[in-house]
């Protein structure tokens, strides 16, 4: 069954803690992991590169890692919906600030652009907390 869209994820980690975000003007949205949706024609790699660089602000130095592919189903407006979701992972050097906002300016499906509040969560409560089964792939880091 084909997937009704390819998804990339990005467990960014540095100093044995994860990289996840809310958005501060939607509190009903669950914390996620940068990501999102590969353009049509577009590489998977270069889409999570794309993504993790829009989404964070952050333009990595060294590559991301695949980890996983995991189908993600669930149902939305009634109707049944099937993600391919391309897992990758980066290990952030350097220095990073404890938590920081950056919009997303280019969402999926358009609009205008979106705030996101990143910080960091220890692996644990990553594992509890974050939404959408985008904790799937965190067994794979340890």
């Amino acid at each position: 069954m084909k997937p009704d869209a390819l998804k990339v994820l990005i467990y960014a980690t540095w100093r044995d803690r994860l990289l996840v975000f809310d958005e501060p003007d939607f509190p009903e949205v669950e914390l996620q992991v940068p990501g999102g949706t590969v353009e049509i024609g577009e590489d998977i790699n270069a889409a999570a590169f794309r993504e993790f660089s829009e989404e964070t602000g952050i333009r990595p130095a060294t590559p991301l890692t695949p980890l996983t592919v995991h189908d993600y189903r669930f149902s939305k407006d009634g109707a049944k919906v099937r993600h391919r979701r391309h897992y990758f992972h980066i290990r952030l050097e350097g220095d990073h600030p404890v938590t920081w906002q950056h919009r997303e300016m280019t969402p999926f499906g358009g609009g205008g652009p979106i705030l996101f509040r990143f910080f960091w969560l220890g692996f644990d409560d990553a594992q509890s907390r974050l939404g959408y089964g985008m904790e799937h792939g965190l067994p794979l880091l340890s």
